[in-house]
């Protein structure tokens, strides 16, 4: 064991030698630097390099009070990195009373009209284009009531000549159960004045009545619901036949209540 007078000499030793001095030094540097436990980068920084762009994507369009959006903010990076910064981007809307935006990026619209949806991320600013406008659509009717069915046939055969030719347009390839260009411009024309309309599925036929081809919605008809509840799927339909020598040489405008006659069932036919 080395001694306390051993252990002083052997300092004094090392102070009067620069060579050992030199050696003593590096050791305890090294120790030193081992030991140390401060960060490395910014708590958040992603070491990944700055923000160039803030791109911002969400729908362009909301239909209906109180429908809600999520939009994301995603930041291009100098490396060429692209990072979603939606939670952390600071959001705005340039009209609160068309649309409002949440700090999760979450869009609620509360009035009919356009307006524009920021995010800002690191000082640089990202936009998306936002158009609100509520659907038209009759409220539902009281439990075990069904609404009447609307008297729109003056206004199908106003909007008719507006739609591509029923000659040409109502039966695509011949394909008889199917929504086809024709039918399409007529129900979209009657969503505008109620979302209640649509098409019927006609669940009575197979591919074997089609061409082969699957069944999507009787070409002639429109289908309105009338109860509560989901309009896709359900039976709760006044069905009414719109053209006369479907899939003929010569299809004309009618107007024919089947309601009953057959099997409906209202369908978007994967339009809306």
């Amino acid at each position: 064991m080395m001694s306390k007078t051993d252990g002083r000499m052997g300092v004094g030793r090392i102070l009067r030698n620069p060579v050992l001095w030199g050696v003593s030094l590096a050791l305890a540097l090294g120790v030193a630097a081992c030991s140390d436990n401060s960060p490395t980068s910014p708590s958040g920084s992603t070491g990944t390099g700055s923000v160039l762009t803030v791109l911002v994507s969400g729908p362009t369009n909301l239909s209906g009070q109180g429908k809600t959006a999520q939009f994301t903010a995603k930041a291009i990076l100098s490396s060429g990195a692209a990072e979603d910064r939606t939670s952390s981007a600071t959001w705005q809307s340039d009209n609160g009373n068309i649309a409002s935006v949440a700090s999760n990026g979450v869009v609620t619209a509360r009035g009919e009209g356009s307006t524009t949806i920021s995010a800002t991320i690191e000082g640089l600013k990202g936009m998306a284009p936002l158009s609100v406008k509520f659907e038209n659509r009759t409220p539902d009717p009281a439990p075990g009531q069904k609404l009447p069915l609307p008297d729109v046939k003056a206004f199908i055969e106003s909007v008719s000549p507006t739609c591509p030719s029923l000659a040409t347009q109502s039966c695509p390839q011949g394909i008889k159960y199917v929504n086809n260009p024709w039918q399409d411009c007529i129900i979209d024309n009657l969503r505008t004045l109620d979302t209640r309309w649509g098409y019927n599925a006609k669940p009575t036929r197979t591919p074997a009545d089609n061409g082969g081809q699957p069944v999507v919605a009787a070409g002639d008809e429109i289908a309105y619901h009338y109860s509560a509840g989901p309009d896709q799927g359900s039976q709760d339909v006044y069905l009414i036949d719109i053209l006369e020598g479907h899939c003929g040489a010569s299809p004309k405008l009618t107007w024919r209540d089947a309601t009953g006659t057959e099997q409906a069932i209202w369908t978007g036919a994967g339009r809306f």
